[in-house]
């Protein structure tokens, strides 16, 4: 009661603080000797900083205080953050955020890579096409498309044969020289085929004769008649001036 109404003088104190780690948290330490635990108060900002703030009487109007904050790691969980006086120390404790590390498979062993020789690599591609060729399956139209194909190029390498056997036959073997009998009658032949040249020359002269003279024929009865038509047309002139006079 006898200090009702006194006011009071204070006195700036700064803690001395501290972080420790643990496997699963974060633990800030702040030494504060003389404090109670009913003189601290401890908050958490919407700004990620931690706020102490305490204040203690140290005889007649003076008293000691102080107001400090700290930011907060980003590791750790801001929901969780606990605190704890004892032995005139505040232990804050924050918890880590815990992340789940996904599990990786351990790397298989790398294998040696396998040198193969020459020979060993023939065998493998023979192996290769064997088995392909062996597996490729055989297409019903494929196979009756090559099995036509195959029918009429027989057939007409037969045809071929035949046509060349016929061709000989139809040759047959070379005769031997003529006779008399067939010189003598090649000979008459050709006399009379001179003779049928000669007459059908002769028919051909004289038709081109007979037709130039037709045709000069013609040409002079046309004159003729220009002429009798020109001495007509020019009495007839000569009787009208006649009659005008």
């Amino acid at each position: 009661m006898a200090n009702f109404g006194i006011e009071r003088v204070y006195q700036e104190f700064e803690p001395v603080t501290r972080w420790t780690s643990e496997p699963d948290a974060e633990v800030l330490v702040a030494d504060l000797p003389g404090f109670k635990k009913e003189q601290l108060k401890v908050a958490v900002t919407a700004t990620r900083k931690l706020r102490l703030i305490g204040e203690r009487a140290t005889g007649g109007n003076k008293w000691l205080r102080f107001h400090k904050e700290i930011p907060v790691p980003l590791t750790v969980d801001t929901d969780s953050i606990s605190a704890m006086f004892k032995d005139n120390k505040l232990y804050i404790r924050h918890p880590k955020i815990k992340t789940e590390i996904p599990q990786t498979k351990p790397p298989s062993p790398v294998k040696p890579p396998v040198i193969m020789k020459n020979h060993d690599l023939h065998e493998r591609k023979q192996g290769h096409g064997q088995k392909a060729m062996a597996e490729k399956p055989s297409g019903g139209k494929n196979d009756q498309l090559k099995h036509v194909a195959q029918q009429l190029k027989h057939d007409a390498q037969q045809k071929a044969r035949e046509l060349q056997n016929g061709k000989k036959e139809l040759i047959g073997e070379t005769k031997g020289p003529l006779d008399s009998k067939d010189e003598e009658k090649d000979k008459v032949g050709a006399k009379w085929f001179e003779k049928y040249k000669e007459a059908t020359g002769n028919v051909v002269k004289e038709a081109k004769n007979k037709r130039q003279l037709l045709c000069n024929l013609a040409a002079s009865v046309s004159l003729v008649l220009l002429i009798l038509l020109y001495a007509r047309n020019a009495v007839r002139s000569s009787f009208v001036w006649d009659t005008e006079e």
